[in-house]
């Protein structure tokens, strides 16, 4: 019994002989730099770690886009809990939690993700411009929001009383080149009380 014993401890000596001497030369293979870890691993370890997404939150307007009045995006505060949520959504999913036309998203090579809210009509530096034109009926002169270039695609804010065939000919020139804006209420009032003395 007492070799039977004796015999069992040996071969377990020799067992974690074996197993220590295995794990040791595995342990140096990977110390030296032998043993191949996997490429993809091996990879990350080479590239630097990449700077998170930032976001940038801005409006547009869309008659202030579609007659090209370069007005800057008007930036709006973000929501640090929101981005934290975004931050690691593939843009395409991106896109369709924040979908057209009302919303464009976007992405730059430095992980800048702008996301803009598409808003009608005019931002509200071009809102508070005015200017002439003749009314629907061409008829009578008509106060319009916005600069010139936009025509009547704003709003009238209001049509006057003043009939377009009491204008000279160098002002109903003027009127139909845009000549006649505002850039407030005051010039405009000022302009109208000299047209209703025609």
């Amino acid at each position: 019994m007492a070799a039977q014993t004796k015999k069992f401890f040996m071969a377990g000596a020799c067992l974690l002989f074996v197993f220590s001497a295995a794990m040791g030369f595995l342990l140096n293979e990977i110390y030296e730099g032998h043993y191949n870890l996997p490429e993809q691993e091996s990879q990350l370890a080479d590239t630097e770690p990449q700077k998170p997404r930032q976001f940038y939150w801005e409006e547009r307007y869309e008659l202030c886009e579609l007659y090209q009045l370069d007005c800057e995006a008007v930036r709006q505060p973000g929501d640090t809990a929101t981005e934290e949520m975004l931050r690691d959504l593939p843009l395409q999913e991106l896109a369709g939690r924040y979908p057209g036309p009302d919303w464009t998203v976007s992405e730059n090579a430095e992980q800048v993700v702008t996301i803009c809210r598409n808003r009608p009509g005019l931002c509200p530096q071009h809102q508070n411009i005015y200017h002439l034109g003749s009314n629907e009926t061409g008829q009578y002169v008509a106060v319009y929001y916005g600069p010139s270039a936009v025509g009547s695609a704003a709003g009238a804010f209001l049509v006057t009383d003043v009939l377009l065939d009491h204008l000279s000919p160098e002002q109903l020139w003027e009127l139909e080149q845009g000549q006649y804006e505002f850039y407030s209420q005051d010039e405009l009032i000022s302009m109208l009380d000299n047209l209703s003395e025609l």
